[in-house]
């Protein structure tokens, strides 16, 4: 009996120590993450981390990157954090900073990727190193450490085999070699090198990856026996096109580049590809950094979904995106559903090659162009039917070398005749791309192109096109009213007076939109149930009612407009008292002209 216990607990001691029973449970859950906002460690300090690569050490991520806190082009330091989830990042140190080395001191150390050595037990940092006044020297830096947060101890900079290096990027493959991945001569040729056994400097220059390509920005990533290489166009901080390739041998040959995602790369420029190897599926994450020349401390970060299938790779926008560290499952996160793509489109004008629907095709590739620099110019969409439009994409013409942002409005008609303005953007100053989150009702939807401001130019020569422009809402005409600051109680019809309710029923709570009863610039909402019964008000309180003619029309007519609270949901506008919005008072629904923080919040709503 001893033995057998012994026996026991020798296993259970076994199976512990491997992690298959007994251990503790993960810390990851799943998260979302808000693309192209400020990101903040646990502490609430801006994360900087630029340029940047993550590895995983155990359960443990460690996020390096370039520390721009100072706004400035010009090293301060290379910083790391470390999460178990991938989302709460906790700041472990400087792994590197001016006084590792007097090199450092006035410098650029710039992408900076981290790669462990199972043989050294060291960690090794690969960089791309300039001098502080400009960026003729283009080599390579590389530091070691015994521990993932450093301090990494410096060991200088060098041409790799005597070629110009800038943008660049370590590789491990699966078999423990090391590859460096470099643009050089002046950013027109891509070379590859096989690193020493230690992976602190060259052992072999290998086939030239592109030739006179002018590609930056590697980024690189292997799935089952195929590699993946993702490079970005050379236009300094502006975005532009990135392309892919593939091989089979990491030495080539490599295919031929295609195009990724949009024209402006949903304004990133490719830092690293993340794979997150979970419990249940492998995922590839594309991490790009969003670019802010006049802010650098203030550029973004931009992570999403990379799908590989085959030979071919494909990447689309989400303003969020959920990931789990623990099952290595990452989703993005749509706003609704894609209304527009391919429904009816016109233009003001179009070439004959390039029609209205080339702008709602689905094709990055394709777009729609006018006839003639005449600004301003529209673009409009028909949905088919009344819609709740909740995010709006558009993908801007990029020019490189004489790139512009474009200064326009959306706007929504119910009848092609009266226009409302859903959304302002005439000041707009983001190029290539821009992901509008908003509440509007409308059938068609038309892009009012205002003007486009050329960066090094202060005249206006383009002439008006649209890459893509992707709508996402609600399918059906009906909607639910969710109340801003009470999100448990929905608008409802209770026995004929209107209400915010507690747990209301579908068929007290789900609301058809339709034209305005006396204006279709305008909208009113039917009961789905009932289709007699309309929200009206009636002595300034909200009821619903059936239509009884004379003012009812008026009274039941509503203009949806930004939330008063939250921009990205909606308030509505009385039709014929225009000073007073639809609230909630004590649950009961009435129309009173809004000022208060609290009146705001009363007023504003999210159509679900």
């Amino acid at each position: 009996m001893k033995r057998m216990l012994k026996l026991l607990l020798a296993v259970v001691f076994t199976l512990s120590v491997l992690g298959i029973e007994g251990a503790p449970p993960a810390d990851a859950a799943t998260i979302t993450l808000a693309n192209g906002t400020q990101w903040k460690d646990v502490n609430n300090a801006s994360l900087q981390a630029h340029g940047g690569h993550i590895i995983k050490v155990g359960s443990t991520y460690y996020w390096y990157g370039e520390d721009k806190i100072h706004n400035s082009a010009n090293f301060k330091a290379v910083t790391v954090y470390s999460s178990t989830d991938l989302k709460n990042w906790t700041w472990r140190s400087y792994a590197l900073t001016q006084n590792s080395d007097a090199e450092l001191q006035y410098a650029k150390i710039e992408r900076p990727k981290v790669l462990y050595n199972e043989s050294t037990g060291k960690y090794v940092m690969w960089a791309h190193y300039e001098d502080g006044n400009g960026y003729t020297l283009a080599r390579v830096a590389v530091a070691t450490s015994d521990t993932p947060t450093g301090p990494f101890t410096y060991h200088g900079s060098f041409r790799p085999n005597n070629n110009e290096s800038r943008d660049m990027t370590v590789y491990k493959d699966t078999d423990g070699q090391a590859y460096l991945i470099s643009s050089s001569n002046n950013n027109s040729n891509l070379r590859l090198y096989r690193l020493t056994s230690d992976y602190t400097g060259i052992a072999a220059e290998l086939n030239m990856i592109y030739e006179g390509g002018h590609r930056e920005a590697p980024a690189i990533v292997k799935q089952g026996n195929t590699y993946y290489l993702i490079t970005s166009g050379a236009s300094g901080w502006y975005p532009n096109q990135a392309k892919y390739s593939t091989a089979t041998n990491i030495n080539g040959p490599w295919s031929a580049l295609q195009p990724l995602g949009n024209s402006a790369t949903f304004y990133t420029q490719p830092a690293f590809i993340l794979t997150i190897q979970g419990s249940s599926t492998t995922s590839h994450v594309y991490v790009g950094d969003r670019w802010n020349p006049s802010q650098l401390s203030d550029s973004r970060y931009v992570w999403l979904p990379l799908t590989l299938d085959g030979n071919t790779a494909s990447l689309e926008y989400f303003d969020n995106i959920s990931l789990d560290a623990a099952t290595g499952v990452v989703n993005g996160i749509s706003n609704g559903t894609l209304l527009s793509q391919g429904k009816a489109a016109t233009a003001q004008s179009a070439l004959g090659s390039n029609p209205a629907s080339y702008a709602n095709d689905g094709n990055y590739q394709t777009e729609w162009v006018g006839t003639s620099v005449t600004w301003p110019h529209w673009w409009k969409v028909d949905l088919g039917a009344v819609r709740q439009i909740n995010n709006v994409q558009i993908s801007w013409w990029m020019m490189n070398g004489s790139e512009a942002y474009y200064q326009y409005r959306i706007e929504t008609s119910n009848d092609n005749v009266n226009w409302t303005v859903a959304l302002d953007r005439t000041s707009n100053t983001t190029y290539g791309f821009t992901s509008d989150t908003f509440s509007a009702t409308g059938r068609y939807v038309r892009i009012n192109m205002v003007n486009a401001k050329l960066h090094n130019n202060p005249n206006n020569w383009y002439t008006p096109r649209l890459g893509e422009v992707k709508i996402f809402g609600q399918t059906t005409d009906s909607v639910r009213w969710q109340s801003h600051n009470y999100p448990t109680r929905y608008i409802a019809n209770d026995n004929g007076t209107a209400k915010i309710v507690e747990n209301a029923t579908l068929a007290n709570s789900e609301w058809v939109m339709v034209p305005g009863l006396a204006d279709p610039a305008g909208v009113s909402f039917r009961l789905k149930s009932n289709s007699n019964i309309y929200l009206r008000h009636s002595g300034y309180v909200l009821y619903a009612q059936s239509n009884s003619g004379g003012t009812f029309a008026a009274d039941a007519t509503f203009y949806q407009v930004p939330g008063l609270a939250d921009s990205s949901k909606a308030s509505f506008r009385s039709f014929n008292y225009p000073t007073r919005y639809i609230r909630h008072y004590s649950y009961n629904l009435r129309i009173d002209p809004i000022s208060t923080t609290t009146e705001k919040n009363d007023a504003t709503f999210s159509l679900q």
